[in-house]
């Protein structure tokens, strides 16, 4: 199909956004018929030209409507129109991409805010809180909690800033069955997931610094990056997870710092990523040098396989920094474990600082 044939108008004028308002004219074509089930839609570049803006531009509002499953991307071949999965109940994204790619500081209510309410939510007579993902502790919860008590001494000590080292051992026996490269003493244990990346941010992200992360993501990351006076950029994810061709193009435009990703039932939208995505986006980092920090804290609440954590693909051992955090009856809210590239890196050691 060529361009001429979808006709948009734009209101340049509008607070709409102008990816938004392609969008909706286009989902107005596919439910009026106009567009039919198979129709092959303009090329990113010929619409845009067409339309007289940026490329971007196209590679959003086609992203938000993959995400609406009225079209679909055939790699190589370009967008087509599914119109045969339009019904009202399939129009409304499934993944809620983000309005504004490029997160604002001051976007009204904080994250911190909307965190706490939900906090003192939990105090209210018979709620429920499912967020710490954790089973119902063991019936000998009790006797191991006496028996480590016996030993007041060692309970009440200082551990080396890396944590236990048989603790740190298990894990890295759990972590080669998953291949990776690791030994105890690549570990860092932390008191759970927001000390961990909290550790890891601190780290690599500078104020002013382009972060990216997946729109939509865990709230606790956002907080993070915007005490830190990170510029956060949210890319709107699809069924296969982030959206990686528009992905590329921020790497290529902004040059940001780090990708956060969540790749094993992301948060909150519970997508496990593919092993080929996984290896798209480490090649993306590494084309453009920019650091993957992987969220793997539900990694073990799955009940089929799932491919390889994205630091098993990094044969370099360059990029990328997992975060994972074990459940079991060793912590009640579990243990977190930071991996970083190499034991002796100035990352490992600046950590065992902080």
């Amino acid at each position: 199909m060529s361009a001429e044939k979808v006709k948009i108008f734009l209101d340049r004028q509008s607070p709409k956004p102008i990816y938004l308002q392609i969008r909706d004219r286009i989902s107005r074509l596919i439910k009026s018929g106009a567009l039919q089930n198979g129709d092959r839609l303009p090329s990113i570049r010929s619409l845009a030209e067409n339309l007289r803006v940026n490329k971007l531009t196209i590679i959003e509002a086609y992203s938000v409507l993959e995400g609406d499953g009225v079209i679909c991307a055939r790699q190589g071949a370009g967008y087509f129109v599914n119109s045969l999965n339009t019904s009202s109940a399939n129009m409304k994204s499934t993944f809620a991409p983000a309005q504004n790619v490029i997160i604002p500081a001051e976007s009204g209510t904080s994250f911190f805010e909307v965190h706490m309410s939900a906090v003192q939510a939990q105090t209210q007579k018979g709620m429920i809180n499912f967020s710490s993902g954790l089973p119902r502790p063991p019936k000998d919860m009790a006797l191991i909690s006496r028996r480590a008590l016996t030993n007041v001494d060692a309970l009440f000590a200082y551990e080396v800033p890396q944590g236990v080292v048989t603790l740190r051992k298990q894990i890295a026996q759990m972590l080669v069955q998953q291949g990776l490269e690791v030994t105890s003493e690549d570990l860092i244990i932390t008191n759970g997931s927001e000390q961990a990346l909290s550790l890891a941010m601190h780290y690599y992200v500078q104020p002013g610094d382009w972060v990216i992360v997946e729109a939509p993501t865990y709230h606790g990351a956002i907080a993070i990056l915007e005490n830190l006076g990170a510029r956060i950029i949210g890319i709107p994810m699809n069924a296969e997870g982030i959206n990686l061709e528009l992905l590329q193009q921020y790497l290529d435009s902004h040059r940001p710092k780090l990708i956060y990703t969540i790749s094993t039932l992301h948060n909150p939208t519970g997508i496990t990523t593919t092993q080929s995505h996984r290896q798209e986006l480490l090649t993306l980092a590494a084309k453009y040098g920019c650091h993957i920090l992987e969220d793997n804290a539900y990694e073990g609440l799955n009940f089929e396989p799932v491919p390889a954590p994205i630091k098993a693909l990094d044969r370099e051992d360059l990029l990328t920094l997992p975060v994972a955090k074990s459940q079991g009856i060793l912590a009640s809210k579990g243990v977190q474990r930071l991996y970083p590239q190499q034991a002796s890196s100035p990352f490992a050691q600046r950590l065992q600082v902080l």
